[in-house]
């Protein structure tokens, strides 16, 4: 699991939770988490597969009663031919769904199965359910580790706009990626500035700038951007410069400090504590909420820079 949540929702009549607004409903609670909601929707079993082998799913909802089938065949097939450990939630107006001894027989040894049959409280069961699922992902330990991956993809992302920038959009000659070069080396890289450079002659502009330290090389990218813009004129890459500002507040400092972290019990409850430089820092879980929400925003903020970018050289 990333920040990404997902859910596999089977059910006959699923258009009538969607047009009640109960998928949408939980979407918002797993943003409200800090989490990037994935509700997939099913009409009809015999798509199954075709949903199963998208995603490993967080959560799976089901009526047990479906139009060629019931929820103990679908578990045992993700269970023991899909080798999935998934938690289940099954839902069913009958009362009585489980007395069947087929299927007494199929669930005997099943487990993260739970059963529902109040409607008015389906919502808050799967939201209850929900929580137990992240419990192990949201102590802080897996928290911090979850962070600085998902940080890390972001580095990728600045490395490939930052290239294409360069050598496409700007079209940047060999004396101006030396600037750049020498510019980051001597101003950064007191100790070791002329061996970088050495290096940058021997591999290029392309294989070095992975070698740059990450505020580094979002600061160039923005340099590159800012310049691009000039060019272009447009309003997208000026909404994404000022979305982006707090980029390094709000990502890069908080992966440096998370990598310097270590979760310890303070007045009852579990923080990240550490220092990072001179600065001592303390996280807790709400914080960390507020933390994946502003990844998330700064991810879809380089999506769309993306996107944009491709049209662009597409058109």
């Amino acid at each position: 699991m990333q920040l990404e949540y997902n859910i596999l929702w089977i059910d006959n009549d699923i258009e009538e939770y969607i047009a009640n607004g109960e998928v949408e409903s939980i979407r918002t609670f797993l943003n409200e988490l800090g989490f990037e909601s994935n509700v997939e929707t099913v009409d009809d079993e015999a798509k199954l597969d075709d949903y199963i082998s998208k995603h490993k799913y967080d959560l799976i909802l089901s009526d047990f009663n479906l139009n060629t089938t019931t929820g103990d065949v679908i578990i045992q097939e993700i269970r023991e031919n899909r080798r999935f450990s998934t938690e289940i939630l099954f839902y069913s107006a009958k009362s009585n769904f489980r007395d069947s001894p087929e299927v007494k027989e199929r669930l005997a040894f099943m487990d993260r199965i739970t059963f529902h049959t109040n409607r008015d409280t389906f919502l808050d069961k799967v939201e209850k359910l929900i929580i137990l699922t992240l419990d192990k992902l949201l102590e802080l330990n897996a928290t911090r580790g979850l962070i600085t991956s998902e940080t890390s993809q972001l580095d990728v992302i600045i490395e490939e706009l930052t290239l294409e920038l360069a050598n496409n959009r700007l079209q940047l000659n060999t004396d101006r990626l030396k600037e750049i070069i020498d510019e980051y080396a001597d101003k950064f890289l007191s100790t070791r500035s002329e061996s970088f450079k050495e290096r940058y002659s021997e591999i290029g502009f392309d294989n070095i700038f992975q070698s740059i330290e990450a505020n580094r090389k979002w600061s160039i990218f923005r340099d590159l951007l800012r310049e691009y813009n000039k060019q272009v004129q447009s309003k997208e890459i000026i909404t994404f410069l000022k979305r982006n500002s707090t980029y390094f507040n709000e990502v890069i400092d908080i992966r440096n400090k998370f990598a310097h972290s270590k979760a310890k019990q303070k007045e009852g409850k579990m923080v990240l504590i550490g220092q990072f430089g001179k600065e001592d820092f303390e996280f807790d879980s709400e914080q960390c909420i507020s933390i994946r929400r502003n990844i998330i925003e700064h991810r879809i903020n380089f999506k769309e820079l993306l996107e944009y970018i491709k049209f662009n050289v597409d058109n």
